[in-house]
Order: structure tokens, then C-alpha cells, then sequence
């Protein structure tokens, strides 16, 4: 299973980082319609499988899902997708020791779930990268921490001397996450999201859509 981005969907991809690095104040709608595609979710479990996790709440494995028809499987969450009737389940919570001592919680959501939250990454990706500084370097597409490392190496051996170093604990603990859930976070007023219900710890799920309006061209 190549983990290479087919074309169509890069030249999908191409076109949405051109937009928005074009208008900035370009408003998308009805990307929806691109996220079950059967191209992207195909892609999306290639990516999925490439990191292979453990199974979440439901205890679904690759193995699993393969044995008994992926095709079929992946059909599944389309028609879901198509009909809006899908659902996030749980997360499953585990800690994992910290180097340092104490323990760190990781949420592991099932397959499914994070089969459809790479499907959406894939279409969100290229339209907040166009809003990103070039110094940034984390969690990036082809990009690294080694790259940020060598940036700063060139900029200590052009004279910079000062560093510094800062690092936000416990973020993600302590950001408003209902305003996520209730859709107020925007790129810049560029994107509205509608959240599905999140009942049972379930994962964000971004619904960009709005009634009456058409696809946008891509």
C-alpha cells in the first residue's frame, strides 16, 4: 500500500493552498463533499496503517478490518460520511511514563475515527499551511525538527548568539475547547466549522458546510 499522495488528490491539495495563499480572506464551504471521497479515505488509511496504533475503545485491529474486507469496511464510513450519520466514538486513555518520572495520558482513538480525522487533515492541511511563518517547523509536512535544528545551527554560525527557549505547559489541558466544539475557531474568519456531538469523549470531527451553498471549485 504505497503511502505516496495519489495526483488527484495533491493537485486537490495544490489547488486549496493556492487559494488561500492567494485571498486570504477566501472563504471555504462544502469541502465536505471531498472528504469522503473514496480516493481520500483510501489515502487516509494508508497513513493510518503506515503508524500502526493500537486499537481504541472498539479493539478493531488492521488485522481485523482487512480480514473481513477493508473495501467494504472503508464503504461503510462513507456512506456514513455521505449521510452525515457518523458518530466519534471514545477515546481509549492510557499513561505512558514520562523519562523524567510521573506519567503522561495518551488518547487513542479507534481506526475509524482516525481514518476520517487524516480524510479531514489532508483537505485542512494545505489551507492553514499557507498561513504559517516559514521559521516554523513543528509538525509540518516535510518538515522536521532537524531541519529546525540546522536553521538554528546557520544562524549561530552567522552570529546570533541569544536563544531562547520556551514551552507552554500542559496546553492542549487548558485551551477552551467549547469554544472548538461550538465552532468558533476560524482561520482568520477564512473557514466556519460545525462540530459533531462530542458525547462519550469523543474525538473533534470539523463539518465545513453550510445549507444551500454550493462546492467550492476544486
Amino acid at each position: 500500500m504505497s503511502l505516496e499522495t495519489p495526483i488527484k488528490i495533491r493537485m486537490l491539495q495544490r489547488k486549496l493552498y493556492q487559494k488561500a495563499k492567494e485571498e486570504p480572506s477566501y472563504r471555504f464551504y462544502l469541502l465536505y463533499d471531498k472528504m469522503n471521497r473514496e480516493d481520500v479515505l483510501a489515502h487516509a488509511y494508508a497513513l493510518v496503517k503506515s503508524n500502526q496504533g493500537a486499537p481504541g475503545v472498539d479493539g478493531q485491529s488492521f488485522w481485523g478490518i482487512e480480514s473481513q474486507g477493508l473495501e467494504e469496511w472503508l464503504r461503510g464510513i462513507r456512506d456514513d460520511l455521505r449521510v452525515k450519520t457518523y458518530r466519534p466514538q471514545a477515546v481509549r486513555r492510557v499513561m505512558i511514563p514520562k523519562p523524567g518520572g510521573g506519567e503522561r495520558p495518551l488518547g487513542i482513538p479507534t481506526i475509524r475515527d482516525r481514518v476520517v480525522q487524516t480524510a479531514a487533515k489532508l483537505l485542512l492541511e494545505p489551507i492553514f499551511e499557507a498561513d504559517f511563518d516559514p521559521n516554523a517547523y513543528g509538525y509540518r509536512p516535510k518538515r522536521s525538527a532537524q531541519d529546525g535544528i540546522q536553521k538554528v545551527h546557520k544562524l549561530l554560525c552567522a552570529g546570533y548568539t541569544d536563544v531562547v527557549d520556551a514551552d507552554l505547559s500542559k496546553y492542549f489541558d487548558t485551551i477552551p475547547h467549547d469554544g472548538f466544539a461550538a465552532g468558533d475557531f476560524n482561520r482568520d474568519g477564512v473557514m466556519d466549522f460545525a462540530a459533531t456531538d462530542l458525547t462519550g469523549g469523543g474525538v473533534l470531527f470539523l463539518l465545513f458546510t453550510r445549507p444551500g451553498l454550493k462546492p467550492d471549485p476544486f
